[in-house]
Parts: C-alpha cells; structure tokens; sequence
C-alpha cells in the first residue's frame, strides 16, 4: 500500500505559511500539530518543512535510519555560514572523526576536574551581588557559562570580555530569528540586523583568535585534557583534516552552543522555582541537607537528586533548543506518510515535551514527576523528551551541562533566593534556541 500524504496549512501564494510561522513560531507548531497530527506538510518561502510530532517518527529520523538525514542550510547561509565545519553543522566522515577527536574533552574523570572551576566561576557571580539588588539572570547566566565553558573546554581566559562577547554572540544569533521575516534576508543585504550580525561575527573572530594565541603562547595552565588543546596536539602533529580553519571552527561552535543552551536552563530553572513555592522550599532544603555551608563538590552533586529533577523539568517545559531540523537525502516513509527527497523535517521539543497524550499536567512545572516512583517509562516513549538531541548526534556536552546547571544551582542557591521580578511569565523568541525578551529580571533575597 502506497505512504499516505500529509495535510498541511494551505498558506498563500509564493509566501505558503511563512508569514503565520514568523507572527508565532511556537503557536504555529502547536496549532498545526492539533489540526494536522504527527506529521504535517508546511510550505514555506523557499521550502518544503514536515512537521514530526510523532516519538517513534523522531526516533527513526534521529536514530533508526539516520544515515538519511543531514543537518540542513535553512536560508542560504544558516548556521553553516558562521561555524563552517564545526561538530555542530559537518557532515560524513569529517564529523565522525572530529566527535572521536574531541570527545575525551567530556570523559567523566574530565568533567571532574572542570568542577572546580564551574563551582568558583558561579562563587564569584554570587559574591558580586547583595540581598536587595535587582539582576538581569538572562545575561548574568549568559556570561557565566560563557566564563565556564572558556576556561574548561577551551582551556583558556576570557580577561573579564565577558559581557561584551555575550552581548556579540547576541548580536549573531538575532540574525536567525524565527518571528521575523527578516531573517530571510540574505546575510550580505545591510539591514541593521545583518549589519549587527557582521559585527558580532567579527568580535567573535577576534575572541576565536585570541583564545588560541593563549594556547600557542603557553600561557593556559590546565592539564591538557581541553578540547582545544586536544585539536591543537592533532594539528601539529599533521593530522590533515585539522587546520586553522577548523579549530577556528570548532572553537567557534562551543564558544557558542556550549554556553548558550546551559544559560537558558538555568534562567528558565530560576524563574520556575521562584513561581512555584513548594519546589523552591524542596530545592533548598535538598541543598541544606546535602551540601550545607560549604560549596558542593562532586560527590555533592551526584547525590542532588531533586536539583537535577528541576533542571529535566525546566528543559521540558523550555526546552533551548525547541526544535531540531533534518533534510532527507532521499525518498522516505516516516510513520506511514511519503517524505520526499530535499524536504526538511522540523521536529519540535516544544511541541512535544508538553503533549497531554506523553505528560500529566503538561503545562505544569512538577519536578516530582522525573522521580523513580513518579516516572512511567514504559507508557511514554523515549522521544517525548529529548533536550539533547537523539542518535548517533545527540549532544557531546549533555553530562557537562547537567553537572554544570548543579554545580550553579547549588553553589548560589545556598546563598540567595532568587524572586522573579516581572509580573507576566517571560516572552519566548525562537532564535537558534530560546531566548526570553525582554531580560528576565529577579529580585536577589537573602536564605
């Protein structure tokens, strides 16, 4: 029996659905999703997009026949125009041999000695506050994962740029804003967006440079174990697919996807919990119990169980990467419907992680329900929640960032409660992950 055909919006000529995706990404998924179901056919300006809402779909795109999929150039340029080749957007056989190159970088007993670091790097932040000061989490999350990722993955210094780098890779990622239009101009037309994207690009060169001059110098003091120095031993020891353009690439890739999606947990972790009382007294009565006066440790993090729970809720109800994006290679069928060859399919965390069919109280901030006895494995699917990805490309850097949100969460929440200070839950804008607009701001309040 010949796949079925997916319905899908009908859209309006030359533009097809872009316009109602672009007033509200979020919204459209979700409306189409309802209207549609699990598999949904979208035209948009210059492609066709099916929507897959479907766990056991996803499952067979990420993992089963992933071989048939390729990261995809959405407008043009994309992500590929401003990281190259890095583990984020390669493909084939350079991808494979730079994930085994670099995944040492994220070994256990690596991420051990990065714990130090994460804990004195969210020490400092917190030290710089007082009870009665209003902060702007969004950007302070930013800039201390920022910090973090720099002086662990890189090896390197960042000599206090922090906030201006921050603000660059802002200025970057506005230009893949998903509500605008816009953001279908090509990235050499000079409106004011592309013009700020260049100029971040250009500072973020200049970082890139700066933070393996460091490396080149000697003037790093880690042990060797660092993504970046693991690149820098391959290239000079000949390794022909590693050149400066690469590293340049693969620098660039985790100065921005290694931060980014960790700073958004954890501002929309603290907002959750200062919205959601019980939680916040279980959170900090966790960190009394386990980690007390002092700053938590390794052995501390392992045993923060409720902590972690608040981090797997936040990325379920907002999750930083709210979809991912595959291409076909060729003709497919993917739950019983007809993919063609050079569609995209759009597979959205956002959509998915809050379907009432997978999760009691979708919409609902519940922690408790990732405990052993809450959790029902065998009645939801493995690709209802999947933040990190799936298959053979599921994120090099998940353990480093789950211990990272701990570590951050304990080491200022045994100090500070954090009250969210505006009084409407925040705007999302779909940019290449989730961002909150305007700044989310919290009242610091002493224990």
């Amino acid at each position: 029996m010949a796949d079925r055909q997916p319905r899908g919006p009908t859209g309006i000529p030359v533009f097809g659905s872009s316009l109602d995706f672009a007033a509200d990404p979020l919204g459209f998924m979700e409306e189409c999703a309802r209207e549609y179901g699990d598999f949904a056919r979208i035209d948009t300006l210059n492609r066709e997009v099916y929507l897959l809402t479907d766990p056991e779909g996803i499952e067979y795109v990420l993992t089963e026949n992933y071989g048939n999929y390729r990261k995809p150039d959405l407008d043009g340029e994309g992500l590929d125009g401003l990281l190259g080749d890095g583990l984020l957007t390669s493909e084939g056989d350079l991808w494979r041999s730079q994930r085994k190159r670099i995944q040492p970088a994220f070994f256990r007993e690596q991420l051990d000695r990065y714990a130090e670091t994460m804990v004195g790097d969210a020490r400092e932040l917190a030290e710089t506050w007082s009870v009665g000061d209003r902060i702007e989490g969004d950007s302070a999350m930013s800039q201390l994962t920022l910090r973090i990722i720099v002086e662990t993955v890189l090896g390197a210094e960042l000599g206090g740029m922090e906030r201006e780098i921050s603000e660059a890779l802002i200025d970057v990622s506005g230009r893949f804003r998903s509500d605008d239009v816009r953001s279908l101009v090509p990235a050499d037309v000079p409106t004011p967006r592309n013009v700020k994207y260049r100029r971040g690009e250009r500072r973020l060169e200049r970082v890139v440079r700066d933070i393996v001059r460091q490396h080149e110098r000697g003037e790093r003091t880690e042990d060797g174990g660092d993504m970046l120095s693991l690149l820098l031993r391959a290239r000079d020891a000949g390794a022909v697919e590693i050149d400066d353009e690469q590293i340049r690439d693969e620098v660039l890739t985790m100065l921005l996807a290694g931060h980014d999606t960790t700073a958004l947990t954890l501002t929309y972790s603290w907002y959750l919990l200062s919205e959601n009382q019980e939680a916040r007294r279980r959170f900090h009565a966790e960190l009394d119990a386990v980690v007390g006066d002092s700053d938590p440790t390794v052995e501390d993090v392992q045993r923060l169980d409720y902590t972690e729970r608040v981090v797997k809720e936040a990325m379920r109800l907002y999750p930083p990467a709210y979809t991912i994006y595959r291409e076909a290679n060729a003709d497919d069928s993917v739950t019983g419907f007809h993919l063609p060859e050079g569609a995209i399919v759009s597979m959205p965390q956002w959509v998915v992680h809050r379907d009432p069919r997978w999760w009691d109280d979708p919409d609902g901030f519940r922690p408790e329900r990732w405990s052993d006895e809450a959790r029902d494995d065998a009645s939801r699917p493995d690709y209802a929640y999947y933040p990190f990805g799936g298959g053979p490309r599921r994120c090099i850097g998940e353990e480093f960032a789950t211990r990272e949100a701990k570590f951050v969460l304990a080491t200022i929440g045994r100090r500070f409660e954090l009250e969210y200070a505006g009084r409407d839950e925040p705007e999302l804008i779909p940019m290449v992950t989730l961002h909150p607009e305007p700044p989310v701001e919290f009242d610091v309040k002493a224990r």
